[in-house]
């Protein structure tokens, strides 16, 4: 039997994870020495904890700053719970999102967009979601939502062939999805 150790995990698995819904990816992953409960204990005390040390991207906050300003409406659909998504915007001075719809409210991003549009009764082409993931633009196609890819998160361009089809356009940087609002 082929039993994954997941101190062995190689970045582009890890990255590979995000082409779809990362719970959703983790599952197909074959045999593991792990249970399930320990891959969810991994995810929440090792996983999420070490993404909310990384940087913000230069830029993010004054983009995040303006569209506060002009009244935008800020909603984040995270895999992350979001307690620590909270924490990480505090401890960045970003924390002004009116809501974060995390796994409490549900794995899967296509139960939460759905939660998102009827909460702030709205059409999905009222929506303009920024991503820098294949699995988030495959949760989001459907609807109707304008749709721009970073190409310096994650997922980098090399990940996105076939997404064109998908979104308004691409992002190089925070500074360039300003030329997408509107």
């Amino acid at each position: 039997m082929n039993v994954r150790d997941w101190s062995d995990l190689k970045p582009e698995q890890h990255k590979a994870f995000f082409n779809g819904n990362i719970h959703e990816e983790i599952a197909k992953m074959g045999p593991s020495a792990q249970s399930k409960e320990e891959k969810e204990r991994w995810m929440h005390e090792v996983y999420f904890p070490t993404k909310n040390e990384l940087p913000i991207f230069a830029g993010i906050d004054t983009l995040i700053k303006k569209l506060y300003a002009d009244g935008c409406t800020l909603v984040i659909n995270t895999s992350a719970d979001a307690d620590s998504t909270k924490k990480f915007l505090v401890k960045n001075g970003i924390d002004y999102f009116d809501a974060i719809y995390g796994t409490e409210i549900s794995k899967d991003k296509k139960v939460k967009f759905e939660k998102i549009l009827q909460d702030y009764n709205a059409r999905g082409a009222d929506a303009l979601f920024i991503t820098d993931t294949v699995g988030d633009v495959l949760d989001a196609k459907d609807f109707g939502m304008r749709i721009i890819l970073v190409t310096y998160g994650y997922q980098d361009k090399s990940h996105f062939s076939g997404m064109e089809k998908f979104v308004v356009g691409f992002a190089e940087n925070p500074g360039e999805i300003e030329r997408y609002l509107g």
